[in-house]
């Protein structure tokens, strides 16, 4: 949409890798050229030197861990048709050369720049503590029966990330999705400059990145900066059901979409019910229209999910129809609360993607409302990021696994003592929730427990926790081994 008006898929152009000059570079970055020919183009933008292909130019990035500028002579050796650096070369490479103040910043100050050629690109931006990734892949799925979208990959949603997903941006895109991260104050402000969204929305602000972010006051103010720095014609998606998002979108004064299960709301879910395994169900209403809708994600916090995504694709126009079959053609993305099986019907609960105390009790919750019949283990690792909430959230969480009458609880982390003790406390006994060293001997007992016989056809086993512990490494093997 630009400014009010629909953009339709556009038949010009077809699929073409963007095609950058050094003048480009130049006017992007605010560079100074050091050497090479002034005459030379780049096929894409890179930062990786190990997957440079011929024509590229490589982004020499700094990190805690690496620095591109030790890999220059490797990327012009793979091919690299120019570097961007913030140093001089000791030797200087026989392609162009572009020196900047701050490589990280010229990175997104190209993708800015792409994003500047494409006047009729609809740019819609997501961010919230918890469900970014699903709400971008349901409302991808949506936007892309009618039109041409391009859309974050996987979870690329920070300061590298969102450039890296913005570049690649052609003249037939009619959509762009991005997915917008933060652990720290400014980088959504960042990020919102760079991407120039049409369309914001902010899923929710719950207890997440405390570590960087003192509290959840400072978390909705870091969100609140997609609002704060959106175009003054552009459309905010505004979660109703949640008092921070509201109190953000309040000081704002552009066109607001509500969504939510608040009969106020401009786009709302009602009469909400479980379909098991199978996802949810729920009446969608927006305006006069009215449909059932089946979706493939469980618990009704998916549901909030998808009206978000509902309310994203009405502010872009997209006709009623489409955002309902849209919306069930949306398969949930991996190590999300992805159901699998294991040998003997026993059901792996497979949301290791990532982990705060809302998207935590979400899940335990979710799984209790569904079967109240077959046994449930919850398999948990450390919510990190967290800072000085660290232990009050693990004893929250160990609490409710225990008032959810869960009947296993499996921990491993720096927390898990915490967590299960927190859940002794509440009354779980020691034989039902352990703590321990390692993955693998949460493994092992999983499997031995399988092979008992106290785990049989129709219980569950829940796995989350926060990327960084890689929870998915528990899954993996009773996949190899049981599944």
């Amino acid at each position: 949409m630009q400014n009010g008006r629909t953009v339709k898929k556009s038949d010009a152009g077809a699929m073409q890798n963007p095609v950058w000059t050094l003048s480009q570079v130049l006017l992007a970055t605010g560079g100074r050229f050091l050497s090479g020919r002034t005459e030379a183009g780049f096929r894409r933008v890179c930062t990786d030197s190990r997957v440079i292909e011929p024509g590229d130019l490589f982004v020499a990035l700094r990190g805690e861990n690496f620095d591109g500028h030790a890999y220059l002579a490797q990327a012009v050796q793979k091919g690299a048709a120019g570097l961007v650096v913030d140093a001089v070369p000791e030797k200087m490479p026989p392609v162009p050369v572009v020196l900047v103040t701050d490589t990280l910043r010229a990175l997104g100050d190209l993708a800015a720049y792409r994003r500047s050629l494409m006047p009729d690109l609809q740019v819609v931006a997501i961010t919230g503590s918890c469900g970014k990734t699903t709400v971008k892949e349901m409302i991808a799925a949506i936007i892309s029966r009618e039109y041409s979208v391009l859309k974050t990959q996987g979870n690329f949603n920070n300061l590298i990330g969102l450039p890296l997903s913005l570049l690649p941006v052609e003249f037939h895109h009619d959509f762009a999705v991005m997915e917008m991260g933060m652990n720290q104050p400014g980088e959504i402000a960042r990020l919102t400059e760079i991407a120039d969204p049409d369309i914001a929305c902010i899923t929710n602000v719950q207890d997440a990145h405390l570590a960087g972010l003192s509290d959840i006051s400072g978390v909705a103010r870091a969100k609140g900066e997609l609002f704060n720095g959106i175009k003054a014609w552009g459309k905010l998606v505004v979660n109703i059901d949640d008092k921070r998002v509201r109190g953000i979108a309040r000081r704002c004064s552009q066109k607001k979409i509500t969504f939510g299960r608040n009969p106020k709301a401009e786009v709302r879910g009602l009469r909400l019910r479980s379909l098991g395994e199978r996802g949810m169900a729920f009446t969608l209403q927006i305006g006069a229209n009215e449909a059932r809708v089946k979706i493939r994600g469980l618990g009704a916090h998916n549901v909030q999910n998808g009206l978000a995504a509902a309310a994203m694709a009405h502010a872009a126009g997209v006709k009623f129809p489409d955002i309902v079959a849209g919306l069930e053609s949306f398969a949930p993305f991996e190590k999300r609360l992805q159901v699998q099986k294991l040998i003997g019907g026993i059901r792996l609960v497979n949301d290791a993607y990532n982990a705060n105390p809302s998207s935590m009790l979400a899940a335990l919750e979710t799984l209790h409302q569904m079967d109240r019949t077959h046994k449930k283990v919850a398999v948990l690792g450390d919510m990190l990021e967290l800072g000085t909430q660290s232990i009050a959230a693990h004893q929250d969480i160990g609490r409710a696994v225990a008032r959810l009458g869960f009947d296993g609880l499996l921990a491993v982390g720096e927390f898990a003592e915490t967590l299960v003790g927190a859940a002794w406390k509440a009354g779980m006994s020691k034989k039902k929730a352990m703590f321990f060293s390692t993955k693998e001997q949460i493994g092992d007992w999983l499997r031995e427990s399988i092979g008992a016989g106290l785990l049989r056809q129709g219980d569950w086993v829940l796995v989350k926790g926060s990327r960084g512990m890689r929870m998915e490494t528990i899954t993996h093997d009773l996949l190899e081994k049981q599944g």
